[in-house]
């Protein structure tokens, strides 16, 4: 990987003057400001981030670069099927373009696009998986999803509670982090102001719009919010959105045990459930893996950045399905808020001419999130280009529910939803309620849930 500059990034201490300020320094905000660097090198560009670059969602997922095509259902239902198979390619293309970024600018960021495999643990797991497999055959896509037995999930990884699946081809692994910071560090390469310990305390459209810190106002003709879950807090924004908690475990590396269960071709692996579980391998011979935990609302805080629940529910997963590594230490263990739309995708566009978002990756953000920063650079400079078509550009927006029935509402559904999970994998009757209340979501004409 090559070396970042000496220098680092300090807080904005005094008013500055910019064509664009990017609030958030993940991967949203950055991507944004290199495509803007791409259309135009003079453009005067200030990132401003509350923590360092990739300390929130984007430096600590579970680096999955995955395609859209297990998505389908719910982008057909809201733009149609033709629209919906031009945005499923767009997020392919972005796969592989951020393996190109990383192999021009020599950002060692672990990538491997080595596939995407749906791993039924439970009979009704098998239903989805035909459900997806025929979805894509249907709108002309059928080399994108393909059905596995069990014994070619198991060939690819093996453990007993895997029943059968789906194998997507659109698929690479990253280490989020270090691609993150090569992102940084090609940005200030080539100019780009970032300022790490800024935290926006308010943005006002203008114009020009007006980022206002603690320490300082930057004035700028566009801003951008790329504030992921934190977007939760912004007055526009907030009924967008809920925050669910998602946390990752990591083991000590054993390479021979993953040899053991044939996990070496680098897949990527999902299970099946509706608070799903993910987990891959890491070019050091570990399996991380993770799960959405039950910690749900709309205010960020230490219930979502230090939820210990979530990560001893995460530790059981990862045991549960991997038996053979019961003497495996786990060593390292993180998370925090995931920003979760009512649609289960993100949505991009414009809240005034001059003032762009991206928000709701639910989850999926790696890939979308370089997609989303070609989009802002063309809205901001005004390009006619194929993505700024795309469906889920100034989309009408779906809302929750106002307070307190958003939070309220959050939390319930999310521990119902991993009830119901539960109950389905080991073989019981989910709890009548609990399936009641997981089911409630579709019901009031959100693309959540069961």
């Amino acid at each position: 990987m090559a070396a970042e500059p000496p220098s680092d990034c300090p807080p904005l201490t005094q008013d500055e003057k910019a064509d664009v300020v990017i609030v958030g320094g993940g991967f949203t905000g950055l991507w944004t400001a290199y495509f803007l660097t791409q259309a135009d090198p003079g453009l005067g560009i200030v990132v401003l981030e509350q923590d360092i670059c990739g300390g929130g969602p984007s430096g600590r997922n579970g680096g999955f670069a995955s395609g859209w095509w297990d998505e389908l259902d719910n982008l057909v239902a809201l733009y149609g099927a033709e629209a919906a198979v031009r945005a499923c390619r767009a997020i392919s293309a972005s796969i592989d373009s951020i393996g190109e970024f990383s192999a021009a600018h020599g950002v060692d960021a672990w990538f491997k696009k080595a596939g995407y495999v749906f791993a039924a643990t439970a009979p009704q797991h098998l239903a989805v998986c035909e459900h997806l497999v025929r979805l894509a055959r249907e709108v002309g896509a059928p080399d994108e999803l393909r059905e596995l037995t069990a014994a070619e999930v198991r060939a690819r990884c093996d453990s007993p509670s895997f029943r059968g699946g789906a194998l997507m081809p659109d698929g690479a692994s990253v280490q989020p982090a270090r691609l993150v910071r090569g992102l940084r560090r090609v940005l200030l390469e080539r100019g780009v102001t970032i300022r790490e310990g800024t935290t926006v305390t308010r943005l006002e459209p203008g114009p020009p719009a007006l980022a206002v810190t603690p320490q300082g106002v930057v004035r700028a003709r566009h801003a951008v919010i790329a504030v992921n879950a934190w977007a939760t807090g912004w007055p526009e924004l907030r009924r967008r959105l809920v925050a669910w908690s998602s946390y990752i475990v990591l083991t000590a590396p054993a390479p021979e045990r993953l040899a053991g269960i044939h996990w070496t071709g680098g897949e990527l692996v999902t299970d099946l459930r509706t608070s799903v579980r993910y987990f891959r391998t890491t070019k050091d011979g570990r399996i991380a893996f993770g799960g959405g935990g039950g910690r749900a609302g709309t205010t960020i805080g230490e219930s979502f950045t230090g939820d210990k629940r979530a990560v001893v529910e995460a530790a059981e997963g990862f045991r549960l399905l991997f038996p053979t590594f019961a003497d495996i230490p786990i060593v390292d263990a993180w998370g925090g808020p995931i920003d979760v739309s009512p649609t289960h995708l993100p949505a991009f566009g414009s809240l005034e001419p001059n003032v762009h978002y991206a928000l709701g990756y639910t989850g999926n953000g790696v890939a979308p999130s370089h997609l989303a920063g070609r989009v802002l650079a063309d809205l901001i400079t005004g390009a006619d280009t194929d993505v700024v078509r795309l469906p889920m550009v100034n989309a009408r927006p779906r809302t929750f529910p106002p307070q307190p029935l958003r939070t309220l509402g959050a939390v319930m559904v999310r521990r119902a939803i991993i009830a119901n999970d539960t109950a389905e994998e080991r073989g019981r009757k989910p709890n009548p309620l609990a399936a009641a209340i997981a089911r409630l979501p579709r019901k009031m004409g959100y693309l959540l849930g069961p």
